[in-house]
């Protein structure tokens, strides 16, 4: 048999080559295995910075939201308030309790769109009642701002509620990456630990 081997050209490693053969096998190994566990663990902290991030990002778009659901229920009270103190009293009742209910539908939860449209309704309704009852327009110029005002809080509202929907489809995606980089994180340390001991023991044979 080693006529036969020595005849095709094949020479036998000696017990010494083939032991550092395998140190060496366990050396590089350890190395690539390293380097790749060395970005994962990277990434993987970069990521959960990221969530750590968006996770105060949407505790402080929680607090927004409270303050501009409040900001545009105050400018409809604004409203409310001068047109009772300087506009309904000088009206028919009717035509107040008509005005009145338009200016209940601007302040129920819609989409701004729609307040834009019912605020341009309401601001014509009154400016027609205001002149035809020979009333000054500083009224008008004053409730046209405050809702304003209310409309501006409710726009913003909306974009964060938009914002809100993406930060969920987003954090779905984070939870799969980190998921599955946990796992390939966990396979490259047990792979190391496995690496290190075999390199342990054939480096003492070596010796």
């Amino acid at each position: 048999m080693t006529e036969n081997i020595d005849e095709a050209g094949i020479r036998m490693l000696t017990e010494e080559e083939l032991i550092s053969a395998v140190v060496e096998k366990h050396r590089r190994f350890l190395e690539e295995n390293k380097k790749e566990f060395r970005e994962l663990d990277s990434s993987l902290n970069q990521v959960e910075e990221n969530i750590k991030n968006a996770k105060n990002f949407r505790t402080r778009m929680e607090e927004r939201k409270e303050v501009l659901k409040e900001k545009r229920q105050q400018f409809y009270h604004q409203t409310e308030a001068l047109l009772e103190k300087e506009i309904f009293p000088k009206l028919d009742p009717i035509t107040a309790s008509r005005l009145r209910e338009e200016l209940k539908k601007l302040k129920g939860q819609i989409e701004p769109d729609e307040e834009q449209k019912l605020k341009d309704l309401f601001m014509q309704n009154l400016r027609e009642t205001i002149l035809a009852a020979g009333l000054g327009e500083t009224v008008l110029l004053q409730a046209n701002a405050r809702m304003e005002g209310a409309r501006d809080s409710n726009v913003e509202l909306k974009e964060i509620k938009n914002s809100e929907k993406q930060f969920l489809e987003d954090d779905s995606s984070k939870s799969e990456e980190i998921s599955k980089s946990k796992s390939q994180h966990k396979w490259l340390s047990t792979r190391i630990k496995n690496h290190e001991e075999a390199l342990s023991y054939w480096e003492k044979l070596k010796v």
